[in-house]
């Protein structure tokens, strides 16, 4: 097996091992070609558009080549491999193809850092766990029409109301102490309390520049003013089709199964109704809210996976 090329940044073209090459991508065409060939929408765009101008600002795509025909594309980089897919028109092992870029990719990467593979679809799951990768997440996308509910019921124990940007510090220490030894720190690791509130500060600062923040619910505890429960929900500028998104539900480990978190979604479907047509989420596989998210109408989109190599 002969040894690539060095990696060097901006480097447009790469001779590999057994016949393959890398060739640097147009951003865009990259982008049509893995709509197409991947067939994959696991994000649940469904919007020709988004997804084919995803990979628009997006560095180190290439396309594949094997004995001087393309074959496929990949975004590839010290360290990192993904959007990987194959054109259906050529027969070539997917199993060899993924084997000879994983070559190049541990010859590129840092040895003292982990090698992370983003997005695998469950049919390559597999290929990477014989190439010594294991699965640090499991995640999928889901999505649901956004509807009106005439009647929430909220206990009078609870006062709602929509959040502001003055909400930040108490909504980063509900985030800090909700997330600890949940699903979410088990894939995402542990927090700090200022890491949280500066989370919390980013997600409404994303839905507050879109001037949507009616989607967002905060429960407080009547008798104690605490924040107990929260749920960030708007147009964030990253979807297509006017659809919005949930981008954190969250709730106080003391006050679960009281029915807060379906109440919350409620409250967003219900005020998002009147300018957006559906409203996604994504989830954490194991994470027991899925069900939750289930149960309340929400569709789920392909499992997909993120790898690493010690």
């Amino acid at each position: 097996m002969n040894k690539v090329e060095q990696w060097i940044d901006g480097k447009e073209h790469y001779k590999l091992n057994d016949g393959f090459e890398l060739k640097k991508a147009d951003n865009l065409e990259f982008g049509i070609h893995e709509t197409i060939y991947s067939s994959m929408d696991l994000e649940l765009n469904y919007s020709w558009k988004k997804q084919t101008e995803n990979k628009s600002e997006c560095e180190n795509l290439f396309w594949i080549f094997k004995d001087d025909k393309r074959i496929g594309g990949v975004h590839i980089c010290p360290n990192l491999c993904g959007a990987f897919f194959m054109e259906s028109a050529h027969f070539i092992d997917r199993f060899l193809v993924i084997s000879v870029l994983n070559n190049a990719l541990l010859e590129w990467s840092d040895k003292d850092k982990h090698t992370r593979i983003y997005g695998v679809i469950p049919s390559d799951i597999e290929h990477y766990q014989n190439l010594g990768y294991e699965i640090k997440s499991e995640r999928r996308v889901m999505i649901r029409p956004t509807e009106l509910f005439e009647n929430i019921d909220w206990s009078d124990d609870y006062i709602c109301r929509i959040p502001t940007i003055s909400d930040v510090p108490e909504l980063g220490k509900l985030f800090f102490e909700s997330y600890s030894g949940s699903t979410q720190y088990e894939v995402f690791g542990q927090q700090s309390l200022e890491e949280a509130t500066s989370d919390a500060e980013r997600i409404l600062n994303i839905y507050r520049s879109n001037n949507i923040l009616d989607g967002s619910t905060l429960v407080f505890d009547k008798k104690t003013n605490q924040l107990i429960a929260a749920c960030i929900a708007g147009i964030s500028g990253y979807c297509d089709n006017n659809f919005s998104e949930i981008g954190d539900i969250v709730v106080n480990p003391s006050y679960r199964k009281l029915g807060l978190a379906s109440n919350m979604i409620k409250q967003a479907l219900n005020n998002l109704k009147k300018i957006s047509p559906a409203i996604i989420l994504c989830v954490t596989v194991g994470n027991p809210a899925e069900e939750l998210y289930r149960k309340m109408g929400f569709f789920p989109g392909v499992k997909f996976a993120n790898m690493y190599k010690k």
